[in-house]
């Protein structure tokens, strides 16, 4: 739909004010076309990110390097190997 208001983010709510600093106007209006409205989830980027870490992490694995994996991805050598047990890389615990 056209601007034809000539809206600017000055006239957009104050709750969408961080937006229209990383957005042009034009994907704003592109937004509220699409989704006005409608309550958006937005997750946030490590959200989205974690099945590639963990594929990474399976993938990497060379039977050994649990530390350095750890120390790349930023999580403990016991998280690593809780990925590697779920993934079914490493066998599950006894209890």
């Amino acid at each position: 739909m056209q601007n034809s208001f000539n809206l600017t983010p000055q006239h957009m709510p104050e709750e969408l004010s961080w937006l229209c600093e990383i957005i042009t106007m034009e994907q704003m209006l592109r937004i509220i076309d699409t989704a006005g409205g409608e309550m958006v989830y937005i997750p946030k980027r490590c959200t989205l990110e974690q099945p590639l870490r963990r594929d990474a992490i399976c993938r990497e694995f060379d039977g050994y390097n649990h530390r350095q994996l750890a120390r790349k991805y930023g999580l403990t050598e016991r998280r690593i190997r809780g990925i590697l047990r779920e993934e079914g890389i490493l066998p599950l615990k006894k209890n």
